[in-house]
C-alpha cells in the first residue's frame, strides 16, 4: 500500500520533468553527480525500496530546496489546485448541460403533448450515440496506432489546466506571463514523452470527459424524474411514415427489454392500447386522446435514460477509475534521464583522469558508465546523412569515428533521414546483433524538426525498445573538421530528444579530436 508520501500524481510529473530539464541546462555533470550522490548519502540511502520511491524521495527533497531558494511556486504547485478544481467545474458543466437540455424537450405549453420521437432521440439515443464514440474511439486509436490515448482530449484538458493555473496564480499575485511558460513547457514535456506518460495522462483526460459525461446523463435523467413527478407530462407520437400502432409496440417492447422483466407495463413502457390511444392525426385534432395514454410513456422515457444513458456512463467511468490506477501502477519511470539519475545517486563515483583535452571526469566505481558518457564504445554501427558524407567521406568519417570514441570495429552507412527511402538501411540495421549500438550522426546547428523526431520514432521501432541508439551532434564544418555544437543549441536538442522518451536512447556532443 503506497502511502501519501510515495504516491504519484500529475503535480509530482510535472515537477519531475521541470527538475530534470533543468538539470539537461547543466553542462558540468560533475556539478549534478556531487549534489546527488550528496542527498542519496545523507538523507535518501536505506529509505527506498525501489527506484520509483527513491526518484519520489529525492523529487520531494528538490522541491523543499527550490522552495526555500525562490519566490516564485513551482509548476506542480500552480498545477495542484487547478487539478483539484477541473473535475469540480466540468461535473457542474455536465450537469448545466444536462439540465437545459432536458428541460427545453420537456417543456410544452399544453396545447400540444410533447414529441416523444424527438424527446427519445435527444435525451437517449443523441447521449447513447457519443457513449458509444468513446468506447469506439479509443478501441480504434488502439488497434491502429497501439495507443488509445487521442491528441484532442490530451490538448483540451491541457487548455484547460493552463488557463486554470492562470487565473489561480494571478489571484495570488504571481506573474501569468511566467506560470504560463514555465507549466506549458512542462506539460509539453509530459504530454511528448509518450514513452513514459502516454497511458497516465491518457487514462487522466479520458476519465474527466467520463466525469463530464456521467454529470450529464445524472442530470438528464433527474430532470426527467423530477419533471414527471410535479409536472403533469403529455407524450404523444405522430409521423408522416406509415407506421402502424403494432409495429411502434414492438420497437418499444424491444428497446424496454432490459427492464421489462423487472416491472410489468404500463409501469415499463406502454402498452398496445396506449401506444394506439397516444398517437396524434393534427387534422382530426386532441380531442380523442386519452390522458392516461398521454402519461404512460413518462416511465418509458425514465427507464431509458437510466439505463442506455447513466448506466454506461456510469460504467465507463467506473472503468476510467480502474485504468487510471493501473497506469499509475505500470508507470516505469525507466528513461535516459531517469537512469541517469538513479546511477548518480545509487553508484559509487571515483576520479578519473582523461588525457584527452586534460579534463576530469567522473565514472561509476564499478564500470558502468553514465547514459551520457562516450566511454566503452568499442563496437558500433554508424548511420551518416548523405548531406554530412559527400562524394568518398564516409572513409573519413569512419576514421573520425574511431579516433573520437577510441572504437575497434566501427561499421558506417550512409542514410537520406527519410524512412522510405532508408528502409532497405533500416532493415540491415535492425538485423545486427542486439549488442551492437547504433549511432546516427546529426547536424546540431540545424534545428530539430518534427521529420527528424518521426524518423527516430520508425528507427526505433526498426532496432527494438532496448537496442542502445545514440545521437552525436557536430556543429558546422570548418576547414574540413566538425567542431562541437554550441552549448544553446545542443540543449534544445537534449529537450526536443527528450520528448521521444526513449530509455535506450544516448545524446552526445562530438569533440574535436588531435589527429597527431
Amino acid at each position: 500500500m503506497p502511502t501519501p508520501e510515495s504516491k504519484w500524481q500529475i503535480p509530482d510529473l510535472v515537477d519531475l520533468e521541470y527538475f530534470l530539464s533543468q538539470d539537461a541546462g547543466i553542462e558540468d555533470e560533475t556539478v549534478l553527480i556531487r549534489r546527488d550522490r550528496e542527498l542519496y548519502r545523507s538523507r535518501l540511502a536505506g529509505e527506498a525500496s525501489s527506484g520509483r520511491d527513491l526518484l519520489r524521495r529525492w523529487l520531494n527533497l528538490r522541491r523543499e530546496e527550490a522552495r526555500a531558494e525562490r519566490s516564485a511556486p513551482l509548476p506542480g504547485d500552480i498545477l495542484d489546485p487547478a487539478l483539484r478544481l477541473l473535475p469540480k467545474l466540468l461535473f457542474a458543466l455536465g450537469v448545466l448541460a444536462g439540465t437545459s437540455l432536458a428541460w427545453g424537450v420537456l417543456s410544452y405549453a399544453g396545447d400540444l403533448p410533447i414529441n416523444l420521437i424527438a424527446t427519445f432521440s435527444l435525451l437517449v439515443i443523441l447521449p447513447l450515440f457519443f457513449t458509444s464514440l468513446s468506447v469506439a474511439l479509443p478501441g480504434w486509436r488502439l488497434v491502429r496506432r497501439g495507443s488509445y490515448s487521442g491528441i484532442f482530449g490530451g490538448w483540451l484538458v491541457g487548455a484547460i489546466l493552463l488557463r486554470l493555473c492562470e487565473r489561480f496564480y494571478a489571484l495570488g499575485g504571481g506573474d501569468q506571463t511566467s506560470s504560463r511558460l514555465a507549466l506549458s513547457e512542462s506539460w509539453g514535456i509530459l504530454r511528448g514523452r509518450s514513452g513514459l506518460y502516454s497511458r497516465v495522462v491518457g487514462w487522466f483526460a479520458y476519465r474527466l470527459m467520463q466525469l463530464t459525461g456521467l454529470a450529464f446523463s445524472l442530470a438528464v435523467f433527474l430532470t426527467v424524474l423530477l419533471r414527471g413527478l410535479f409536472t403533469d407530462l403529455a407524450f404523444s407520437w405522430q409521423t408522416t411514415a406509415k407506421l402502424s400502432s403494432e409495429l411502434v409496440y414492438s420497437v418499444v417492447s424491444r428497446i424496454a427489454l432490459p427492464w421489462s422483466g423487472l416491472v410489468d407495463s404500463p409501469l415499463s413502457h406502454p402498452t398496445l392500447e396506449q401506444v394506439a390511444g397516444s398517437r396524434v392525426f393534427l387534422k382530426e385534432g386532441l380531442q380523442s386522446l386519452s390522458n392516461a395514454d398521454l402519461q404512460a410513456w413518462w416511465y418509458f422515457l425514465l427507464w431509458g435514460t437510466l439505463v442506455y444513458v447513466v448506466f454506461p456512463r456510469l460504467f465507463l467511468y467506473g472503468i476510467s477509475r480502474w485504468g487510471e490506477r493501473l497506469a499509475w501502477k505500470r508507470i516505469s519511470f525507466h528513461d535516459a534521464r531517469t537512469d541517469t539519475l538513479l546511477r548518480r545517486m545509487q553508484q559509487a563515483q571515483v576520479k578519473i583522469a582523461k588525457e584527452r583535452e586534460g579534463s576530469q571526469d567522473f565514472c561509476p566505481a564499478d564500470g558502468t558508465y553514465p547514459a551520457e558518457s562516450r566511454d566503452g564504445l568499442s563496437r558500433f554501427r554508424a548511420l551518416i546523412p548523405v548531406e554530412l558524407a559527400g562524394n568518398g567521406g564516409l572513409e573519413r568519417w569512419q576514421a573520425e569515428l574511431q579516433r573520437q570514441f577510441e572504437a575497434a570495429d566501427v561499421s558506417i552507412g550512409a542514410v537520406n533521414l527519410v524512412a522510405e527511402q532508408d528502409a532497405d538501411q533500416l532493415q540491415s540495421v535492425a538485423a545486427g546483433p542486439q549488442e551492437e549500438a547504433v549511432l546516427l550522426v546529426l547536424e546540431g546547428w540545424q534545428p530539430c524538426i518534427t521529420a527528424t523526431l518521426e524518423y527516430l520514432r520508425t528507427l526505433r521501432r526498426h532496432l527494438g525498445k532496448d537496442r542502445l541508439l545514440i545521437i552525436t551532434l557536430v556543429g558546422r564544418e570548418q576547414n574540413g573538421t566538425w567542431p562541437a555544437t554550441p552549448d544553446l543549441e545542443f540543449s534544445v536538442w537534449k529537450k526536443r530528444l527528450a520528448s521521444l522518451g526513449d530509455s535506450s536512447l544516448q545524446i552526445l556532443n562530438w569533440k574535436r579530436v588531435s589527429h597527431e
